[in-house]
């Protein structure tokens, strides 16, 4: 027989897992930045840029993290681009990214947009 307190806790783990799937479908956009607030200044340098704020599909900031890669000796650009398909990025937006970056986020179908100023507005601009 079963118990209320189990049909409880099937029905939560199944809001759980699709409450998952619906996140992992939802575009993820990355974001290399000079800060990690949602007003910090896109950078010039993707794979170099000091931090990668992540924006939901609406434009809202869900996380940011320190640049793993900035710091790397060589292969910066498809080491960032690995980072960003292990986090589940659909779009990277940066103010310039190199050749290797561009032919690792081709590679992985991770879209790319070019654009400047405040990370929050340049995903609402190329989230259009």
């Amino acid at each position: 027989m079963i118990t209320m307190n189990r049909m409880v806790s099937a029905a939560l783990f199944m809001l759980f897992l699709l409450a998952g799937a619906a996140w992992a479908a939802e575009a993820r956009i990355a974001v290399t930045a000079e800060g990690a607030g949602a007003d910090s200044q896109v950078s010039g340098v993707a794979a170099r840029a000091p931090y990668i704020p992540l924006f939901d599909a609406g434009g809202k900031l869900v996380s940011s993290h320190p640049n793993p890669v900035a710091a790397s000796r060589g292969g910066a650009g498809p080491a960032l681009a690995r980072w960003l398909a292990d986090k589940q990025v659909t779009l990277l937006v940066s103010g310039n990214a190199g050749d290797n970056l561009a032919r690792e986020l081709e590679r992985l179908k991770i879209r790319s947009a070019r654009s400047s100023g405040p990370a929050d507005q340049a995903v609402r601009a190329v989230a259009k």
